[in-house]
């Protein structure tokens, strides 16, 4: 008779989807990358994509679904409540809904990154918030309210930006080189010929948010290579996340001196991105510090699922087996 212990962890944000299986010892089963599952953009397609990691990792343990002993499920646009809910309903009708537990991908980073309860999080990958906590428990949170309204400075913002920028300069496209090397980078992407394919596209393709928020990065790279234009949308991004935060900072009533940021998400980690980010802040706020977390989410998720379901496995445990 197999004892093992199975505690899976799902963190999906808007572009990808990490997930991480691991037992009672903190020894990691399986790892998957997969589509993103962000509930707000993608509502019944990411529960569908969900429950197909969890039947795939069934699959592939050859286990059943009454031996997975926690599912922790950290999620952006967890908000979505029809979403939400309908997710909830499918871990009800699998038998699993008491193992499991379903929280925002912030909550799951902030858990991870800030384990006191106290700290600043910024949040920067498709999608941007900012949560802080001060020594009384109370929270404040900036941005954060979807891709579809406004959270400057985002993955996806940054891909929006130059978009736009692409249809106002449509003549200079092919005779200025800084605009010809972005209108490369987002044709690739996209996998069309010309603006015309590109503007249909953008009405009626599926997954436009994920590839939208992919062309940030080679921005970055542009950015950081001398190309203005990209660089100039990087800065008033990093600008309006930097206005975030020192609203955050000031609502918390907390010290501007030597302030340390968790950092979560592929933007943010970004080193160009994050200079960026502190050049746009060393007015307002000085000696800033990031930390970053030696796990992935998707542990994180897992832990609180296991903890929840009296398992004894802290964050030192998984650190011990993951290599």
């Amino acid at each position: 008779m197999n004892n093992q212990k199975y505690i899976i962890g799902i963190d999906g944000g808007g572009t990808k989807t990490e997930v991480v299986v691991f037992n009672e010892k903190g020894e990691t089963l399986i790892k998957y990358t997969g589509e993103a599952t962000n509930l707000y953009i993608y509502k019944e397609t990411a529960v569908k994509s969900i429950l197909s990691i969890i039947e795939k990792i069934i699959v592939d343990l050859k286990i059943n679904y009454s031996d997975i002993s926690a599912l922790g499920c950290s999620l952006a646009g967890v908000s979505d409540l029809n979403s939400r809910d309908l997710l909830l309903k499918e871990f009800d009708r699998l038998r699993i809904i008491n193992k499991s537990i379903v929280l925002s991908d912030t909550e799951s980073a902030y858990q991870l990154l800030c384990p006191t309860g106290q700290g600043i999080l910024i949040s920067i990958g498709t999608g941007v918030v900012c949560l802080g906590r001060n020594s009384a428990g109370k929270s404040f949170k900036v941005a954060g309210k979807g891709y579809d309204k406004g959270d400057a400075g985002s993955g996806y913002w940054i891909g929006k930006e130059i978009i736009k920028k692409l249809f106002l300069n449509q003549g200079i496209l092919l005779v200025d080189n800084e605009m010809k090397q972005i209108y490369d980078c987002v044709r690739n992407i996209f996998d069309v010929d010309n603006l015309d394919l590109l503007e249909e596209l953008l009405h009626k393709q599926d997954n436009i948010v994920t590839k939208t928020a992919e062309i940030a990065k080679d921005i970055i790279k542009y950015a950081q290579g001398g190309n203005d234009i990209a660089l100039s949308v990087i800065q008033e991004g990093t600008r309006n996340v930097a206005e975030y935060i020192v609203y955050l900072i000031d609502e918390m009533n907390s010290n501007k001196d030597k302030v340390v940021f968790a950092g979560n998400g592929s933007i943010i980690k970004n080193n160009f991105y994050r200079k960026s980010l502190n050049d746009a802040l060393q007015f307002d706020v000085s000696g800033i510090h990031w930390i970053f977390s030696d796990i992935p989410c998707s542990y994180s998720s897992a832990i609180i699922a296991a903890q929840c379901n009296n398992i004894d496995i802290s964050r030192n445990d998984i650190i011990e087996n993951i290599n």
